[in-house]
């Protein structure tokens, strides 16, 4: 029997999410989707979702924006037009995609204008500044377990009132970082900007991989992946390797180990780093953030309803989720919660 769209978690990693404060509509995300049909002959709104393992009934007057990851087989015709007549948006996107297919309703305004906020947001110089530092406050925190950074480095970060400054204090921290990193594997004196390196090759690989869950985010929420507050050139997808920052340990850490594993071995050495990767992002982490217990892959979602919740202006600051302890005291108005919350957290 095919499973109604009743909780917010699902066994299968299927999520809804309200997408607004005061709309009873909400945001489906289906992961490996293979066929969809009416799930009964004259319903013209209530259609079954089959993928691998099952399927999943969805009512389309309770939805606001769909979410496939990984489909594969046609789209009936039928179900675009249902889409366009609710004013409902799809998103399809696999791993490895450089950008999702969109397809956007025929007319119906949005529920909420994130592109505006977050334009705005950009154009502010103060509230740029203030996320770019945010950002690069939770990278310099990651990069400790290679080269602990003292408390000027941070002190200095709080005073910088330019991107200019910013970006020069992280540049410098980081050079540092990649000799130790490098040093650490017995690869002293090499550059992270060698790209015939078979340990650059596989965090390159490992980046792209996670730019391609950041992108579904992203583009998911409707901001724009051009417009970024740390990165300033719009040629490429900025926002995605902004909110990529306070992550990026993850996939550093994978290739480390597997290069500690295998060795100088370019032909297992990538396939290795995104095994190690996927296995990461897996684990369960406590996020005293917004006091949850997720797996770590969801903080990438999690970080970008962050910065859609302070350019919205729904919180007064930009609130990145990490993975830590439980700490005592009052809960930090974060403004989300992370879907995918396991449903025994502790908390």
């Amino acid at each position: 029997m095919a499973d109604e769209m009743t909780e917010f978690n699902h066994p299968d990693s299927i999520w809804t999410w309200k997408t607004a404060k005061r709309r009873k509509r909400a945001t489906l995300w289906l992961p490996y989707v293979q066929s969809i049909e009416r799930a009964k002959p004259r319903s013209k709104t209530l259609y079954r979702f089959i993928y691998n393992g099952g399927d999943f009934e969805a009512d389309l007057r309770q939805i606001d924006c769909i979410m496939i990851y990984g489909a594969t087989g046609a789209l009936p015709v039928s179900f675009l037009d249902s889409l366009s007549v609710h004013g409902i948006h799809l998103i399809i996107h696999r791993r490895g995609m450089p950008q999702p297919y969109v397809f956007l309703p025929s007319q119906g305004a949005l529920s909420r204008d994130a592109l505006t906020a977050q334009i705005t947001a950009r154009q502010n110089r103060n509230r740029r500044v203030y996320i770019a530092r945010t950002l690069i406050k939770a990278r310099l925190q990651t990069m400790a377990k290679v080269l602990p950074m003292p408390a000027t480095v941070y002190s200095r970060l709080a005073k910088t009132r330019d991107l200019q400054g910013i970006r020069a204090l992280e540049a410098h921290a980081t050079k540092r970082y990649w000799s130790l990193y490098y040093a650490n594997l017995g690869c002293p004196g090499s550059s992270r900007r060698d790209d015939s390196l078979p340990i650059n090759q596989a965090l390159d690989a490992a980046s792209f991989f996670m730019f391609g869950i950041l992108l579904r985010w992203v583009t998911l929420h409707r901001l724009s992946p051009w417009h970024g507050f740390l990165h300033e050139p719009t040629t490429y997808a900025a926002l995605c390797y902004d909110l990529m920052e306070p992550y990026r340990v993850w996939f550093e850490e994978a290739a480390a180990q597997a290069f500690i594993e295998l060795g100088d071995q370019p032909a297992k050495l990538t396939g290795a780093t995104i095994s190690n990767l996927k296995e990461a992002l897996e684990m369960d982490v406590q996020v005293p953030q917004t006091r949850q217990v997720v797996a770590r892959k969801n903080l990438l979602h999690g970080v970008t309803l962050g910065l859609l919740s302070y350019v919205s202006r729904e919180s007064a600051r930009f609130t990145i989720p990490v993975e830590g302890t439980k700490k005592a005291g009052r809960p930090l108005r974060s403004g989300y919660k992370i879907p995918g919350e396991k449903l025994k957290s502790g908390w």
